[in-house]
């Protein structure tokens, strides 16, 4: 991770802490969140986690595939671009 995009997400994680801990203290949620169990907050990062990284693995893939596509189409386009050029050789 290059360092711009780090201290991007740091400043966007504080952003977020910040807004929860006003959120918590501004509403009744405060209640709530502290009735809840403690590994309910595992359950939900994970989930956040694993959509995350789901997003990002897929993104990846659809580029990898993208570039297969891209080569798979230049090896099909080489022999018509030979013969398009023995064509234009031969009628002149």
């Amino acid at each position: 991770m290059n360092p711009v995009k780090f201290v991007v997400a740091l400043i966007g994680g504080l952003l977020v802490l910040f807004f929860v801990r006003i959120l918590l203290l501004v509403t009744p949620v405060a209640a709530l969140v502290q009735a809840s169990p403690w590994w309910i907050y595992f359950v939900v990062g994970g989930i956040i986690l694993s959509g995350y990284l789901s997003f990002k693995y897929s993104k990846e893939d659809r580029e990898v595939e993208q570039r297969w596509i891209e080569q798979e189409g230049e090896l099909f386009m080489e022999p018509i671009r030979k013969r398009r050029q023995n064509k234009k050789m031969v009628n002149e």
